[in-house]
């Protein structure tokens, strides 16, 4: 094991001083406490680009659910379409000319926004520093 021979001092406010005694209590001294920190988070841009990551990770719950529930109304909006199509309540050319190209559309539309979210989720899965 390497000497620690290099002695670096740090100002403190007495209102830090106490924290760093706090967070120490784990460790065997505040300088491992430090040295520990230091190896974990060893630039304020990493942090921002993990408090990024996490924002995200939201959005993409959000936005899943959102669609998740999306397609459920959908669902049940196009299984009444169909049952009012079968009882001739609804005219089979308006189904067929009006709401099945409509239909046609909305899940080209769904499918597009499920394959981009995927894509941002792999490109993060593989570049997690660049975003």
């Amino acid at each position: 094991m390497d000497k620690r021979t290099i002695v670096c001092k740090v100002r403190l406010t007495p209102e830090e001083y106490d924290l760093f005694q706090r967070k120490a209590s784990g460790y065997h001294n505040v300088s491992a406490m430090i040295r520990d920190a230091v190896r974990q988070f060893n630039d304020i841009g990493t942090v921002r680009r993990m408090e990024a990551l996490n924002e995200m990770t939201e959005l993409y719950r959000k936005y899943q659910q959102d669609l998740s529930w999306l397609g459920g109304n959908f669902n049940q909006s196009m299984k009444r379409a169909n049952e009012l199509a079968i009882g001739h309540e609804l005219r089979q050319e308006y189904y067929d000319q009006v709401i099945l190209p409509q239909v046609r559309h909305i899940l080209t539309f769904l499918e597009d926004i499920k394959a981009e979210q995927q894509q941002i989720v792999q490109k993060l899965i593989k570049h997690p520093s660049s975003t």
